[in-house]
């Protein structure tokens, strides 16, 4: 019999359950074992694991989180951590590790790999930031709450004549930032990307008050090496309009993963299985032009990010901003 163990690292993202679920389901029906390692690489470390069934992952593919909880492991960071993962596999005499995670968690995949582990990685992140596949787990869940916590706060902010400075999440990259902009028609987003700085939004600002918009709307990037009270106190200042801000954070994380991220999410799990069952490991699966496809997973490192300039333009022609 084939056995497997699964792991979720770093951050958790919506969808992570319904990928746990889609693996065990498809699974059991090839009379493959799954092993549940708690905790992510510290689970592994520790030995923590449980058999996984039909029954114990009934009824979660719904739910954001993750039941196999997660955690970032500093001394996963290191060649003694990843070696004491490499023994429990061994110990429990795991044939293929699946890793579901952002860039931490394929990093220490591929040292495992490295070691003799056969692994198969997914992109679970809400951030974005593995840049070999068009989407990673979470992210269109995250950019979804994200904009409905806005669409309510505008509404109040529009009644009052106020403006709205909102930070998202992303860590270094911009992508939830920019798509939340544009799908709240935002007069100004503010990306690392593309260095935009205070005196940049205030310009906009500016632009859209003189053509008569009452309530502007800013989208910055937790990225930025500045708050959203500082963009506060410039607006207020130089734009002499009472504003108010956001920081709108986990509740990005939570909550029922979209229909886009749960199709995904059983994608992954299904191509996982069927690759296990042709004897295919140390491979990346991800996305691209909606089908999935896998990749060496060292490889994956070798593609850098692609910042959708197009999509930032076409926000700023939106208003007309110079």
């Amino acid at each position: 019999m084939i056995k497997i163990a699964v792991l979720c690292s770093g951050g958790d993202s919506q969808g992570m359950n319904a990928c746990i679920q889609t693996i065990v389901n498809m699974a059991s029906v090839h009379g493959i074992m799954v092993m549940g390692v708690r905790r992510g690489y510290q689970g592994l470390i520790e030995d923590d694991m449980i058999e996984l069934t039909r029954e114990s992952v009934a009824n979660i593919g719904n739910l954001g989180g993750c039941v196999l909880k997660v955690s970032r492991c500093p001394e996963f960071k290191t060649a003694e951590g990843v070696k004491k993962g490499y023994e429990t596999l061994l110990k429990n005499r795991i044939d293929y590790l699946i890793v579901i995670g952002g860039d931490g968690s394929f990093r220490g995949a591929i040292e495992l790999s490295r070691l003799g582990a056969k692994v198969i990685t997914m992109p679970g992140t809400i951030d974005n930031d593995l840049f070999y596949t068009d989407r990673t787990l979470g992210f269109d869940t995250a950019v979804n709450n994200a904009v409905s916590a806005i669409d309510n706060i505008r509404q109040t902010m529009e009644a009052n004549n106020r403006g709205l400075i909102v930070e998202v999440m992303g860590r270094e990259c911009g992508h939830i930032a920019l798509n939340v902009a544009v799908a709240v028609c935002a007069h100004s987003v503010a990306v690392k990307e593309v260095n935009t700085t205070i005196s940049d939004i205030v310009s906009d600002v500016k632009q859209c008050l003189n053509k008569g918009i009452t309530s502007p709307v800013v989208v910055i990037s937790e990225a930025v090496d500045y708050s959203v009270d500082d963009v506060r106190r410039a607006v207020e200042q130089e734009c002499g309009i009472e504003c108010r801000t956001s920081v709108i954070g986990y509740l990005q994380r939570g909550g029922a993963p979209s229909v886009f991220d749960r199709v995904f999410a059983i994608q992954l799990g299904i191509n996982a299985i069927e690759l296990i069952l042709k004897g295919v490991s140390n491979i990346a699966l991800g996305i691209r032009n909606r089908n999935v496809f896998y990749m060496k997973l060292e490889d994956v490192y070798n593609l850098k990010d692609e910042f959708d300039k197009l999509l930032y333009r076409q926000l700023r022609n939106l208003h007309n901003l110079k």
